[in-house]
Parts: structure tokens; sequence; C-alpha cells
């Protein structure tokens, strides 16, 4: 049985996970400060986990993920008494991002709180034996449950391995407002999440509840002697391995981006390399082709030019072989006139006969020329051959380099943290809100 180690993380998307506070930062001599960048927001990261368009009304701005690819499945979790426009993604993310405003009194009234919480995120992995209808239906368990215990709203969209990763890599991200939906829309914080008031252990038991429903699917399945899903961490098991520290997906980016950039190097010098020494033997083979041809073409011209006159020498000898009759064959000739037209007969005949093999010389000779520019031809197509042969190899190896580097990752990959980590700001995955 495989043990399969469940990767679980929770993280808060704030207004202020963005900014920045200007720490590292010297004065320069104007007195200027480097810019803010600009803040997170729930919006850009529902419509990014989503892959979809959702219209910001608090930014003014349209988060438009649709090309991006990987989507396996996306549903919206009430609570059984929530408004029906909740089930509208835009419409609920947006409620969250108006939602936090600041109080009426004071200089910022009413104003967007620059360091709000708008929605957290929760990311766990599926087992690879698990199928996708597994997935979904675990996905759904496990949003109802949250939904349920703590009233809030629950999005949840699980992906497929990236192109670059893991194969294996399925997972979810199920975000969650910070507010618990009531029928009049969003209302008071659920604060049970925060650190202070226990967040860490109601991690505790989101982790052990999703390896629950992990498990009790594969055994649905029929996948339970197969797999196992386990939460606990080593310590807890008893177990004397230590843990080694997840690399996160900050540095797992940095480094394929780096195996990236070195492997297209490699290729873009082989295939320059390549490039140039195939230009160098075709142009070697034309120049050796041409310099045969030449030769060729010489010696059929000179074979054409001998044969002719051999023709012609044979056909001279002929004409004076044949004199004229003497005698009385002479004078039978005279008298019947027969002399003059026999003669021009057999210089008819004579005619003919050289026609006909200065025309089986001249096939000879074309025949002979389109058989050696024939051959050169096939050498230059098997040498072009060649090349694309070598080009395809040089794209087999490129292709096996990046498996090879996407197999050294997951070697490489150290596992996650046995528990949820709930520190803002620590160890989030990319995400361009």
């Amino acid at each position: 049985m495989r043990v399969f180690e469940l990767s679980t993380h929770v993280q808060a998307i704030g207004r202020n996970d963005g900014t920045d506070r200007r720490r590292g930062w010297a004065k320069r001599g104007d007195g200027e400060t480097p810019p803010p960048k600009p803040s997170r927001s729930a919006t850009a990261a529902a419509a990014y986990r989503a892959c979809c368009i959702i219209e910001c009304e608090r930014e003014e701005r349209t988060h438009d993920y649709t090309r991006k690819a990987g989507l396996e499945a996306s549903e919206i979790v009430l609570p059984h008494n929530a408004p029906a426009w909740a089930q509208d993604r835009t419409k609920l993310w947006n409620a969250a991002e108006l939602r936090e405003r600041n109080g009426e009194r004071g200089a910022n009234a009413n104003a967007f709180k620059a360091n709000a919480q708008t929605a957290r995120d929760l990311m766990f992995s599926f087992p690879a034996e698990l199928s996708a209808a597994g997935r979904l239906k675990a996905a759904r368990i496990i949003a109802r449950h949250l939904v349920d215990t703590h009233g809030v709203a629950a999005d949840f969209n699980i992906h497929e391995p990236g192109r670059e990763g893991d194969e294996r890599n399925h997972h979810c991200h199920l975000m969650m407002t910070t507010r618990r939906m009531t029928a009049e829309g969003l209302g008071r914080k659920a604060r049970e999440w925060d650190e202070r008031a226990g967040g860490k252990t109601l991690a505790r038991r989101l982790r052990e509840f999703i390896a629950q429903t992990m498990n009790a699917q594969l055994k649905a399945e029929g996948k339970a002697e197969a797999v196992f899903v386990e939460h606990r961490s080593f310590k807890k098991r008893g177990s004397g391995q230590v843990p080694t520290r997840h690399q996160g997906p900050t540095r797992t980016n940095i480094l394929r981006k780096e195996r990236g950039q070195a492997r297209q190097a490699w290729k873009a010098g082989q295939q320059k390399a390549q490039t140039e020494r195939h230009a160098k033997e075709l142009a070697a083979l034309e120049v050796r082709q041409e310099f045969a041809l030449q030769g060729k073409l010489g010696q059929l011209a000179q074979r054409g030019r001998e044969g002719e006159a051999a023709i012609q020498s044979e056909l001279e000898k002929q004409r004076q072989a044949d004199s004229a009759a003497k005698g009385l064959s002479r004078l039978f000739q005279n008298v019947t006139g027969r002399a003059e037209s026999d003669r021009q007969a057999r210089e008819a005949q004579l005619q003919e006969s050289a026609k006909r093999q200065l025309q089986t010389l001249k096939t000879e000779v074309l025949a002979e020329r389109a058989k050696f520019i024939g051959g050169q031809l096939r050498d230059r197509e098997a040498l072009i051959e060649r090349h694309r042969r070598e080009d395809q190899q040089l794209s087999q190896t490129v292709t096996s380099r990046q498996a090879a580097d996407k197999a050294a990752e997951r070697t490489a990959r150290q596992p996650e943290a046995r528990t949820i980590s709930h520190e803002r700001g620590r160890g989030r995955s990319f995400d361009p809100s």
C-alpha cells in the first residue's frame, strides 16, 4: 500500500499582501520613495483560480484569465439560506471586496480598508489514484463541511497538473469568504480562523477531515488497499523520519525557469552548430556534384562527337563501295534508265541507316546523362534526409532532457509541512492577484 502524504496549505488573501511598506529602501536625494506595489484582491484570485473574467468594482479593472488552462472542475457552495446572487462568482467576490471599508468616522471614513483580509484560500492535493469524479465529490464534501461549520461561502476549483510539474499533482484551491454568508449577504467576520482564536487547531482538524474524506472516496472506488492518505506528522505517527522543509512554489518556479533557460540555451547552441554543419556538408556536396557533372557532361559530349564521326565515316565507306556497274550491266542500266534510280534508292537507305544510328547514339547519351544526374539527386536527398533525422534526434534529446528535469524536480521536491501553514504572507503560491 502506498502512503500519500497529504499536502495542505491555508493562506489569507489581503489587500496589504502586495503593498510596499518601504522596508529596506533608502531615501533618494529628492526625497522620493518607490511607488507602492498593487495590492491583492479576492476578485483577481477568484478569476485566476476559476480561469474566468471578473470585473472588479473596487479596483475598476478587469481580471481576465480565460486563456489559462488546466481547470478540471469549478463550483460555488453556499449556506442554505444564502441569497441567489451569491452563486454568481463575480457578484460574490465583488461583494467580499466592497464589504471591507472603514467606519463612518475619521478622515478616511467609508474608504476601503488598506489592510483588509477579503478571502482565505485552502489548497490541498489529491492522490493520483483518485478518479476525477472522486476528486469532485471529495471537494464538494470538504466545501460543504466548511460552509456548514463556519457559515462562509466557498468557491472551489480543481486544477490539473501543470505542464512542467508533476503529472500526478491534481489539486484544489478552495476560496472562502472571511465573513459569514447570511440571507442578507455577507455579515460578521468568521474570527475563529484568526491565529489567536485557535486557527491552528482548526487547521489540524480540517487536515484530518480532508484525509478522512479522501480515504472514504478511495474506499468507495475500491482503492483503499492501494493507497492511504496520511495527514499526521512523522512525530505523531511515532516515526523517526525527519521531515524536510518544502522549498515552496516560488523556489520551484525559479528553479524551473532556470532549468528551462539552460535547456533553451543548450538547444539553441546545438541547433546553431548543427545548422552550420549541415550547411557546410550540403555546400561541399554541391561543389563535388557540380565538378563531377561537368566532367560527365564533357565525357558524354566527346562520346557523342566521336560516335557521330564514326557513323559519318561508315556512311562514306558504304558510298564509295557502291561503285557504278560495268560492262553489260552498265549498258543494260543505261538502256533501261535504271542506273540513276537505283543509286538514289541506295543513297536514301544509307542516309536512313545513319540517321537511326545517330538517334540511337543521342538517346544513349541522354539516358546516361539523366542516370548520372538522378544519382546525384538521390545523394542530395539522402544527405537532406540524414540532416532531418539528426534534427529529429536533437528534438527528441531536448524532450528527454525536459523529462529528466521534471523527474529531477519531483525527486528533489521536498514534502509539504505536515500541518497547514496559517501564517499570513509566508509560503504563498504564485498568484498574479
